[in-house]
């Protein structure tokens, strides 16, 4: 019975690559939005403050004439009883007109309370929803700004990578970029350059292959074509990138 195919591991991907710059420029960048995020709260908070005040203001100037009509009410009530006593319906008359006044008055001042009521909760409204816009806004561009400079960070560490691997002598690589990376350009580029050393190393191991000949066609030492050898091996393996060679040697170099 045959075993079921194993599947090739699955690599978790890692999108902090280089966490100090990633989260510098991030950190930036979030920064700046919730500096003017902070700037526009307080011109709203300073516009919705004076709205406030206005309303407040409107509240007192109501409650003032409130006060001044039920004022102004009793004494004409005390005057009217003073001047015509002796009409019972006239008294009636500027009573009930000084109710309806008072009645007005309290119906204004009601008004403005309840106008002033939806100014203070709108304002609490917009700075709890400038806050919360905020931090969704921070979370968001905190994910938006790793993102993006993982795709910058990701070619930079592959060439990085490269680099190490040409400065020990290996010069075949497999590496690409993934789909959606910048640095497109720079990262062919240096495949470019690889691919140019690659294409002199094998011009130099055939240059040595022809030597390798000579030197045991003339009956060098076994000494010198260990050395002349042992050379080939090591270049042979810089092209093959670390792995095993898979570059035959010649007829007669072995």
């Amino acid at each position: 019975m045959t075993s079921p195919p194993t599947r090739p591991p699955r690599h978790k991907r890692t999108y902090l690559i280089n966490p100090r710059f990633q989260l510098k420029y991030t950190a930036l960048l979030v920064g700046v939005v919730l500096t003017v995020v902070l700037v526009l709260g307080a011109v709203i908070g300073r516009t919705v403050g004076e709205a406030t005040d206005y309303a407040q203001l409107a509240v007192a100037e109501a409650e003032r004439a409130m006060n001044e009509s039920r004022s102004n009410s009793k004494l004409a009530h005390q005057n009217v009883v003073l001047a015509a006593a002796d009409n019972p319906e006239l008294v009636k008359i500027m009573d009930d007109a000084n109710a309806e006044a008072d009645k007005k008055a309290e119906r204004d001042l009601d008004d403005v309370r309840g106008r002033k009521q939806v100014i203070v909760r709108q304002k609490s409204r917009t700075f709890a929803l400038l806050g919360a816009a905020g931090v969704l806004l921070a979370l968001l561009l905190g994910a938006m700004g790793i993102l993006i400079t993982h795709r910058v960070v990701g070619p930079v560490h592959k060439m990085k990578r490269l680099l190490r691997q040409v400065g020990t002598g290996r010069l075949g690589s497999r590496e690409r970029l993934r789909e959606g990376d910048e640095l497109s350009d720079l990262f062919e580029t240096f495949l470019q350059m690889t691919y140019s050393l690659k294409a002199m190393q094998k011009s130099r191991l055939a240059t040595l292959d022809d030597t390798i000949r000579d030197a045991a066609a003339s009956g060098a030492s076994p000494a010198v074509m260990d050395g002349l050898r042992a050379l080939r091996a090591q270049m042979v393996l810089g092209l093959a990138g670390g792995r095993r060679s898979s570059i035959p040697a010649p007829s007669g170099l072995t």
